[in-house]
């Protein structure tokens, strides 16, 4: 193929085109990169600065009201029960089925109480029991151990 002034002239014009093509998408690209950063409104580094300023005031000011928020949510979430233990069985050999359970309700620091109640055919009989980092204030049955030591392991 020869090379001839019009084939000459159609190559630059694809290649001026190609060029012109990959430079706007860049260029586009820039700019979303830019808006994004610093914010549709501004338009040079001088707009850009004062806009990523109002940004970061605007930043400052919500975290001055969720920091108060936050702080109340963390008291609380350190009492709230967080972990839950359950257990049913039967203690007592002249009943049938599973009617007696204990419950265990523990906070972040394994402070909380172990719930129990035993079913018998005569009666129902409740116990509650207080539990402080762990430990347990009165003596457990062997059902409320394992319900505690099961509970203990959550995380």
């Amino acid at each position: 193929m020869a090379f001839t002034s019009q084939n000459l002239t159609i190559a630059a014009i694809a290649v001026l085109a190609l060029f012109s093509g990959v430079l706007l998408v860049l260029t586009l690209g820039m700019k979303k990169k830019w808006n994004a950063v610093f914010g549709v409104n501004a338009k040079d580094q001088s707009d850009a600065f004062k806009e990523t300023l109002a940004r970061l005031g605007k930043a400052e000011i919500r975290l001055d009201v969720l920091e108060p928020r936050i702080a109340v949510l963390e008291a609380i979430s350190n009492i709230a029960v967080q972990k839950v233990g359950f257990k049913r069985y039967n203690p007592f050999a002249e009943t049938g089925g599973d009617q007696s359970f204990t419950l265990v309700l523990l906070d972040r620091t394994n402070n909380g109480i172990i719930f129990s109640s035993l079913y018998s055919r005569d009666n129902a009989r409740a116990y509650g029991k207080k539990i402080e980092n762990g430990i347990p204030k009165h003596p457990l049955s062997e059902e409320e151990k394992s319900a505690l030591e099961e509970t203990l392991k959550q995380k």
